[in-house]
């Protein structure tokens, strides 16, 4: 069997994954920014509050890495 024909078969599959993927990118962006002025949680919130790709590239520009 295909791979499609088996994530077709369970229902609600794909929502499952795009959120566990949606998760992961979450927390990879807090975890970049946890050395920065912000830290974790405040990455990780600009990230919920905006999107993880902008959050990722304000803190890229603005926010400088501590050290």
């Amino acid at each position: 069997m295909a791979i499609s024909t088996i994530l077709a078969s369970i229902p609600g599959i794909i929502e499952i994954l795009v959120i566990l993927v949606g998760i992961a990118i979450l927390l990879a962006v807090a975890n970049y920014g946890k050395n920065t002025s912000l830290g974790y949680f405040g990455s990780l919130l600009l990230a919920i509050f905006t999107t993880p790709l902008i959050a990722f590239f304000i803190i890229l520009i603005f926010f400088k890495k501590d050290r």
